[in-house]
Order: C-alpha cells, then structure tokens, then sequence
C-alpha cells in the first residue's frame, strides 16, 4: 500500500483509545498500517475519505471464525480533532463506539477523567500483578493550577462510597466463589502526580470517609503493554478509613 495519504487520512494519524471500556479498544493510525487492539493486536491496511474508515481485520471468533472481512467504519471527527464517534453497520448490527486521541494510555486517562498529572518515575518499581479489573483509580493531580482529586466516575472523594458501589455492580460476580473473593481482590490504583509526596498522597488519602482499606497502590510511569492494567505500582502504608466492604 502507498504511503501517499489524502487530507482526511492525515487527520487521524495518530493514537486513538475507546471511550467506553477505558481505552481497551484501540485504534493506532500510521501512513502505512493501522493497528487494531481489541482481542489482540492486527496490523491491517486502511484508507479514510470524509466520512468512513476502511480497513481489513482477521474474524478471531465465531462462526467466520479466521475468515477476513473488510469493515467500513462510519466516522465523525470532533472539531477540536480529539474525538473520533465512529459507527459500524451491518446486515445483522450496528455498533457505535468512540475514540480519544491521546500520546499513550496515561495520557488518555488524564485526557478522559480532566485531571493534568506526571506520574513518577522508578524502574525498581515492579509491574504487579493484581488483576486490572478489580482497580478502582483513583486521580491526583491539577485543572488550570488548582489541586483535583476525582475518582474514574467523574466525582469528587465525597462520593468515594456510591462510587465502590457501582464499581461493584458493574463487576457484576456471578458465581459464589467470585462473590466471596470480590472484596478481597479490590484495591485502589492512585494515578497522582509526581510533585506529591507519598506523605501527602497519604494526607489526602486519610479524608476519605468510612471503615478499613485493605490495600492502596500508588502507580508509576510505566511501558505500555497489551494489557493496558499490567502497570508499575507500589503499595503505599496508609491508615485511611475508607469503607468499601458492602
């Protein structure tokens, strides 16, 4: 494929990440390829005009299971050119979805949740392992030179309780086994910038209302994998009263 673009082609290089489900869709623009994370990575050819994308991807599952077939993505880039709503139609579905621009995930999480932070950097700090979907983040950091603290549901500390809650819900365990371990998997990743202390990052910790946390990770700059939640992150010794065992 020529790496030729027209107009409409050259506005969506770039790094694109899925509103909805926190950047897990992605879509990486380049002259030469577009890259598809989802259920894996494909490297696939693409061409745009105004108002749709079109591009070949491998069907991993299902009944055309290993078969490719050539999408076309209907498009509406937002005049501040940080916002792709796309649509995709077909016979049997439509799907609607849409993508933020963003240099890499952290940057799309600061992006999304409206809070500037530089997280610190420590290569001895390990990635963990803990799994990504049992992370409640919380963000520390500024909005026009003042201090915001903002949980991902857009909300202040003082809503911390109705936001476990629905974090919870959303979890949605459905087997009794996954229900007794819900709350011993939850932990808190706390993305604050670099300029904060892990004293005042416990300052700030300890006005949250409520009963015992069990573990609290303060997150680091890290690589960027796959797995978007396989991050640096080192637990922080707090005695936060934070009630988030319903």
């Amino acid at each position: 494929m020529s790496c030729s673009q027209n107009s409409y082609e050259k506005e969506l290089n770039g790094k694109w990440y899925g509103l909805e489900n926190d950047g897990y869709t992605r879509f990486f623009f380049y002259p030469d390829s577009l890259i598809i994370t989802e259920l894996g990575s494909q490297n696939v050819q693409w061409t745009a005009n105004n108002a749709t994308i079109e591009y070949n991807y491998n069907l991993r599952f299902g009944p055309s299971a290993n078969s490719i077939k050539k999408f076309k993505t209907a498009y509406i880039l937002s005049k501040s050119k940080d916002t792709l709503f796309c649509k995709i139609k077909d016979s049997t579905e439509e799907i609607s979805f849409s993508l933020m621009r963003a240099d890499n995930y952290l940057n799309f999480l600061s992006k999304k949740n409206e809070v500037d932070f530089e997280l610190p950097s420590n290569t001895k700090i390990e990635h963990f392992d803990l799994d990504g979907n049992y992370g409640f983040k919380i963000f520390i950091g500024t909005k026009n030179g003042t201090l915001k603290i903002m949980t991902e549901y857009g909300n202040g500390l003082d809503s911390i309780q109705s936001d476990i809650l629905k974090f919870k819900q959303n979890i949605n365990p459905q087997e009794e086994y996954e229900k007794r371990i819900l709350n011993y998997k939850i932990h808190f990743r706390v993305f604050a910038d670099k300029s904060i202390s892990n004293e005042k990052l416990n300052s700030y910790i300890q006005e949250l209302d409520g009963g015992e946390i069990n573990r609290v990770y303060r997150i680091y700059k890290s690589e960027e994998y796959e797995n978007l939640r396989y991050l640096r992150g080192e637990r922080i010794n707090t005695n936060a009263n934070i009630s988030y065992i319903k």
